[in-house]
């Protein structure tokens, strides 16, 4: 083989395989037609160079995932995000559990509650950072779903999502209005009325929550993802899955820490002498957090197999 020769045919190892093996010969015809028998300039190596990566990078990212990796990147992803659903529940009846609790812990002991609490609040940050992520990733490929004509599959679970999202905030100001007219013992249970106005508000929004979670499996099952998205997709799932027990250990570090410190916040007693430790809003929190950390776990399991 001629020194030109050969010089062409290692300029073509920048394209990917297939490619290679489809267009090569045409290329490399080219080329002869273009330098003759002579070696190619720097302008058309750094051309042949550019669009040889230009390809690679093409086709790493159409490539698509077996039907294995497919079930298994996207299920497993899929079932992390349900999970999260349900965590947020549990988190917000932790939130709302740990309102103001920096005021009820004394001064030589309050390290160790605010240190978890921070913890807690700084990993949820970036578990809704993850979703928001995983979420943006997937967008092109819901346009595409979107003009190939198959909105029609997804506007039963948008429009159930969206009526019962629009009567949740609809009903959140006359609920907020009416409880700046009550005393905190009447917010805290004293108000039967008002008590149930909230758990009914409140179930409005797990369901809301519900809903909308439904719409995005929808739509996970639905568009079609090349096989580096699916892995990126998966990777934050793993990431997701992992700030959620973050959180949990936090929130029990938390507990914990209150329980020893400061248990008349938990319970409501008048002093640390009569109060417990066991508050029945937190373990209902807590137990569904829990829950859906076990639940990510059947996910990872799925994306780990990929």
């Amino acid at each position: 083989m001629k020194p030109g020769q050969r010089d062409r045919t290692k300029l073509l190892r920048w394209y990917p395989p297939a490619w290679r093996e489809r267009y090569g010969e045409e290329l490399l015809a080219l080329i002869e037609d273009d330098v003759g028998e002579g070696k190619p300039d720097f302008r058309l190596r750094l051309s042949l160079v550019g669009h040889g990566l230009a390809e690679r990078i093409r086709e790493a990212g159409s490539a698509r995932p077996s039907p294995s990796e497919d079930r298994a990147l996207r299920g497993g992803s899929l079932v992390v995000l349900v999970a999260w659903a349900a965590f947020i529940v549990g988190g917000a009846g932790f939130s709302k559990t740990a309102e103001h609790f920096d005021a009820a812990v004394p001064a030589q002991t309050h390290i160790l509650p605010q240190l978890s609490f921070d913890v807690v609040v700084i990993a949820a940050v970036l578990a809704g950072l993850v979703v928001v992520a995983g979420a943006a990733i997937a967008v092109p490929a819901f346009v595409r779903l979107v003009w190939a004509g198959r909105w029609p599959e997804l506007r039963g679970h948008v429009m159930r999502a969206g009526l019962v999202t629009a009567t949740t905030v609809a009903l959140t100001i006359p609920l907020s209005l009416w409880a700046h007219t009550l005393t905190d013992s009447q917010r805290n249970g004293a108000s039967t009325g008002y008590g149930m106005a909230f758990l009914a508000w409140v179930a409005l929004g797990v369901a809301s929550l519900a809903l909308w979670t439904a719409v995005a499996v929808a739509v996970g099952r639905r568009v079609e993802l090349s096989k580096r998205t699916l892995q990126v997709e998966g990777a934050l799932a793993l990431a997701l899955a992992g700030l959620m027990a973050v959180i949990t250990f936090a929130t029990a570090t938390w507990w914990g820490a209150m329980a020893v410190y400061a248990p008349s916040f938990l319970s409501g007693a008048s002093s640390d002498r009569l109060a417990s430790a066991f508050d029945l809003p937190l373990i209902v929190a807590v137990g569904v957090m829990v829950a859906a950390v076990a639940i990510s776990g059947f996910g990872v399991r799925r994306i780990r197999r990929a």
